[in-house]
């Protein structure tokens, strides 16, 4: 109903919208059904008619050259602008808290575990996959339904004023930055560009909703929430433990503690947990029911997510890469499986840009001080590393489908911890 409401409003003289029920709104043709909404960007500009054979009650196009007798079919100047505006109109319709989440690194588990967290007591949503740039986050905001409560948006970013972009789309009641790392390096060349890239998302949201990791050095004098270890922050994480069957810390703040206990592994996931949880805190979710949540999170697959397949374990963390992420995934991979015949397959870290070299060799610390008991490298950026490693158990490959045939050798009730940037596709050795 919302959503016919607000087409209503915006075509009045659509006479089809009268007594139907909207569908959703989608940019790729194959998803459209009846009563859907269809935006045609670029090539999806060739299918308009297609979905208005499917029974698309509104289609809308920037192909000026296609000729269509059908009150259903709108053109618009440019789609993508359209798709922009569409859904900063319909997020100001709604009665809906927007909370945005970026970082350079646990943006997306940070967005999973607050979802999670928020649906103990609220109806609402969260970015789903990759959707989270000028196109993915509008179409996220259009699938606000009635009842929904709330929307946990990841921004994404690549260079300065994307983040200010989507800010602008979604005018976020709330904002957390999990960090900032040498991600995007290749476009923004320092960590001083980052920070002003991420924190674009300041200038949308009060002092007293922007929730911030205080560790940070960017963010030790921040006018926002500092959430961290140190104990200046104003919400402090002390007394980290894991084993096998996840992780436990303590959250003090104000005059409280409360002791957390999670299926997660990692001390940097207490770290997204506690962001999180003061969002929760802030929306006034009952304790209890936050750390209940805190049990049994579920995060976006590739997230240290555990596969038993032909007599191993493996660890899929191969969703993305960093060098920070790196060195923290791999410790807490070496912690949680002590006593186990440990490998680890790492594969390039993209976007650092001239730094990448150096990055990449500085792993070699890290891999020097664990206890793995092989190290397999993938990609031409991982050449720099293997050449500073020792190489008696360790194994260069220039691409994954080289890889494939080594893993079958690896001795059955081995743990397998899988790591690069998702475009070097490494999960392609669990297909």
């Amino acid at each position: 109903m919302q959503k016919l409401v607000f087409f209503n409003k915006m075509y009045p003289n659509q006479k089809n919208l009268k007594d139907i029920e909207i569908g959703e709104i989608h940019i790729d043709s194959r998803k459209v059904k009846k009563n859907d909404v269809f935006i045609g960007i670029r090539s999806g500009n060739e299918y308009i008619q297609d979905v208005l054979e499917k029974g698309a009650c509104l289609v809308f196009y920037d192909d000026i050259n296609i000729k269509i007798e059908d009150e259903r079919a709108i053109y618009v100047e440019n789609s993508i602008l359209f798709l922009q505006e569409l859904a900063k109109k319909y997020r100001e319709s709604l009665d809906v808290t927007v909370i945005g989440i970026t970082g350079s690194e646990g943006k997306t588990s940070t967005k999973d575990i607050l979802y999670s967290i928020l649906s103990q007591k609220y109806k609402g949503k969260k970015t789903q996959g990759n959707y989270n740039n000028h196109i993915g986050l509008p179409l996220t905001l259009l699938q606000l339904e009635e009842g929904d409560k709330f929307i946990a948006l990841e921004m994404g970013m690549s260079n300065l004023g994307e983040i200010r972009l989507l800010g602008e789309i979604a005018s976020p009641d709330y904002a957390v930055v999990t960090n900032i790392g040498d991600s995007h390096l290749e476009f923004l060349e320092n960590r001083d560009n980052v920070f002003k890239a991420k924190t674009e998302i300041f200038d949308f949201v009060k002092p007293e909703f922007r929730v911030v990791y205080g560790d940070d050095p960017y963010f030790k004098d921040a006018e926002a929430v500092r959430v961290g270890k140190n104990r200046n922050n104003d919400y402090i994480i002390s007394g980290f433990h894991q084993d096998k069957r996840g992780g436990e810390f303590k959250l003090s703040f104000l005059d409280e503690e409360i002791e957390v206990q999670t299926n997660l592994y990692g001390e940097y996931n207490s770290i997204n947990i506690a962001l999180a949880m003061t969002v929760a805190l802030k929306m006034e979710v009952p304790k209890g029911e936050i750390l209940d949540a805190c049990k049994n999170l579920k995060l976006t697959g590739m997230r240290f997510e555990r596969v038993e397949k032909d007599g191993k374990i493996f660890i899929n963390d191969a969703y993305n890469a960093s060098p920070v992420a790196m060195k923290v995934s791999l410790e807490t991979f070496d912690e949680i499986f002590k006593g186990d015949y440990k490998v680890a397959i790492l594969g390039d870290m993209l976007e650092l840009g001239k730094e990448s070299g150096k990055l990449h060799e500085g792993l070699s610390k890290t891999i020097e001080k664990l206890n793995l008991d092989e190290v397999y490298l993938v990609g031409k950026e991982m050449k720099n590393l293997y050449m500073k490693l020792d190489h008696k158990n360790c194994f260069y490959f220039e691409t994954t489908e080289e890889i494939g045939c080594k893993v079958e050798g690896i001795k059955d009730g081995a743990v397998i911890f899988l790591k690069a940037s998702n475009g070097i596709c490494l999960n392609k050795i669990l297909d």
